[in-house]
C-alpha cells in the first residue's frame, strides 16, 4: 500500500523512466536506497565532481520507503542537543546544531532553486506537554542550549501554547522557529528529478540480493551485478537485515492518519499556518495542518518486527487507525466526525542514542553506510548526504571527520529473541505510563523501569 503522500506524489508525475537493472554494470560509486539519504549523497556527490558516474539502485520506487511515508517534519537537531554534544563535545556539536539548521533552510532554498513542490512551510515546531507529567520535558535540553548561547527555543505560557495549537490539551510547551513542514513524498520524487537531471543513473524494482564486501565491493541483484569503486549503503530500517546493524539500531512501525480537506474547521481550532506539533509522551504524538486544509496526525510506537526482518511487513494500511483517530479526537474534538481519507504505516529506526551514525564497514573499507535518525530524518538526511559523500570521495573535512562518521556509538541492544519480548515489554509498559500520566498518576515502579529502557525517539528519554 503506497501512503496517502506517495499517491497524491505519483499522481500525473510523468516522471522519466528508471527502469530495473538488466544485466551488469560498472560504475564509480553505487548508491543502495532511493530514499532521502541515498538521493542527497548522490546530488553531493555530483556537485562535488560533476564527472563522476553514480548509481542509484532501488528495491521500491524512490520515496517508497519511509521518506515517503513520513509525517513531514522537517527538523534540525536542536531536540537531540544532549546526545549530540556528549558524543561530539561543545564545538563540534555546535557546529552541528547550526548545520542542521542551515539545512532545514538550505533545503527550503534548494526546493526553490530547482523547482522542486514539496509544499516547504517554514511555520516552527511545538513541542509541549499533553499532561501535567510532560511538562519541562525540554528544560535540561533548552539549559544546555542557552548555555552554549544558542537561544533556539521560546518559551509557551499555558494559554501560549493551547492558542497556538488550538487545543487546551496541551499544558505547557516550547517553540523552535527553525522547523519547516513537507509534503515528503513530493520532496523524495522531486530530489529523483533533479538526480536524474544531473546524470545520476537510477534503477527502481531492483533490489540488493547480496552485498560483496571486501576491497572490491558489489551489488547482486536477481537481473544483474554492480561492480563499483564505492558501494554507499543508504537502507534506513533495512540496514537492521544486515548483520553489521542487528545490534545497534532497531525498526519499528509509526501509524499515520490524513482526514479529508476541512480547511474551515481548521481555521476554527487555530491551526491553518502548518506549524509541526509533537508532545512528550513515550509513544509520541505529531501532528499538523496540511496546505490544502487537512489533518495529518501520527503516532510512534507501533509493531516491532521479529528479528528486524522488515521486508514488506510495514507496507499494509495501518492496523493502529482507530487508535490514531481517537487520539487526534482527544485533543481535537471538532475532528472526531472528520472522515479520514487515508492511513498507513511505515518504518522508522531507533538508536541508543537517538543520533544516526555513519562509516566504513568493518574489513571493507569502500562500503560506507548511514542510518538510524530515529523519528527525525528529513531535514538531518541532508546533512547525511554531505558526510556520505565524503566518506565515499575520501575527502578529509569537516563531514567525513565528525564524531558522527565513526561508526556505531557505544551501546548495543540486546540479541534476539531478548530484543522483541523485550520490545514488546517496553512498549507495553510505555502505554501504560503515559495512560497513567494523563490519569494524573505516577507510573508504577515496574512501568517507568521498563519505558526508560526504550531507545532514544524525538525527544530525550524520561528521567525518572
Amino acid at each position: 500500500m503506497r501512503s496517502y503522500w506517495l499517491q497524491q506524489a505519483l499522481e500525473g508525475e510523468g516522471a522519466e523512466d528508471a527502469p530495473p537493472l538488466a544485466g551488469d554494470l560498472k560504475t564509480d560509486v553505487c548508491i543502495v536506497g532511493g530514499g532521502f539519504t541515498g538521493l542527497w549523497t548522490a546530488i553531493r556527490l555530483k556537485e562535488l565532481e560533476p564527472a563522476l558516474d553514480v548509481t542509484i539502485i532501488e528495491g521500491d520506487i524512490c520515496g517508497g520507503g519511509a521518506s515517503g511515508r513520513n509525517g513531514g517534519f522537517c527538523m534540525t537537531w536542536m531536540s537531540k542537543a544532549e546526545k549530540l554534544l556528549k558524543i561530539c563535545g561543545a564545538q563540534e556539536g555546535v557546529r552541528l546544531l547550526r548545520e542542521s539548521e542551515e539545512g532545514v533552510k538550505a533545503i527550503g532554498a534548494f526546493c526553490a532553486d530547482e523547482g522542486v513542490d514539496c509544499q516547504f512551510t517554514h511555520h516552527g515546531w511545538i513541542w509541549t506537554a499533553s499532561n501535567q507529567a510532560q511538562a519541562g520535558a525540554w528544560a535540561e535540553t533548552v539549559e544546555q542550549l542557552e548555555k552554549l548561547g544558542i537561544h533556539a527555543y521560546e518559551p509557551l505560557s499555558r494559554e501560549e501554547v493551547a492558542a497556538r495549537t488550538g487545543s487546551d490539551r496541551h499544558v505547557a510547551g516550547v517553540f523552535e522557529a527553525g522547523v519547516a513542514t513537507v509534503q515528503t513524498a513530493m520532496l523524495a520524487r522531486g530530489l529523483r528529478r533533479v538526480a536524474l537531471r544531473r546524470g545520476v543513473r537510477i534503477h527502481e524494482g531492483t533490489r540488493m540480493t547480496e552485498l560483496v564486501r571486501g576491497p572490491k565491493p558489489a551489488v547482486r541483484t536477481a537481473r544483474g551485478t554492480v561492480s563499483a569503486e564505492t558501494v554507499v549503503l543508504a537502507l534506513n530500517a533495512w540496514a537492521h537485515e544486515l548483520p553489521e546493524f542487528r545490534r545497534t539500531v532497531m525498526p519499528l512501525a509509526a501509524d499515520s492518519v490524513v482526514t479529508e480537506p476541512v480547511p474551515e474547521k481548521l481555521a476554527e481550532i487555530g491551526l491553518a499556518d502548518c506549524a509541526a506539533v509533537s508532545d512528550s509522551r513515550f509513544l509520541v504524538n505529531y501532528y499538523r495542518a496540511t496546505v490544502d486544509g487537512r489533518m495529518a496526525w501520527g503516532k510512534g510506537g507501533g509493531r516491532i518486527p521479529f528479528a528486524g526482518r522488515v521486508g514488506q511487513s510495514f507496507d499494509g494500511p495501518s492496523p493502529r487507525e482507530s487508535q490514531v483517530r481517537a487520539e487526534m479526537a482527544k485533543y481535537y474534538p471538532a475532528l472526531a466526525e472528520v472522515p479520514i481519507a487515508a492511513a498507513w504505516r511505515g518504518p522508522a529506526t531507533r538508536t541508543k542514542t537517538g543520533l544516526p551514525f555513519f562509516g566504513r564497514l568493518a574489513g571493507s573499507p569502500r562500503i560506507v553506510y548511514g542510518h538510524g535518525y530515529t523519528g527525525n530524518g528529513v531535514g538531518p538526511c541532508y546533512l547525511g548526504g554531505r558526510i556520505l559523500a565524503s566518506l565515499a570521495l575520501d575527502r578529509r573535512d569537516e563531514w567525513s571527520e565528525t564524531p558522527l562518521a565513526q561508526g556505531p556509538q557505544p551501546g548495543r541492544l540486546p540479541p534476539e529473541p531478548f530484543r522483541y519480548i523485550g520490545g514488546r515489554m517496553v512498549r507495553a509498559a510505555c502505554v501504560r505510563a503515559d495512560r497513567a500520566e494523563d490519569e494524573g498518576r505516577k507510573p508504577g515502579i515496574i512501568d517507568r523501569r521498563l519505558a526508560a529502557l526504550a531507545p532514544a525517539g524525538l525527544a530525550p528519554t524520561k528521567k525518572d
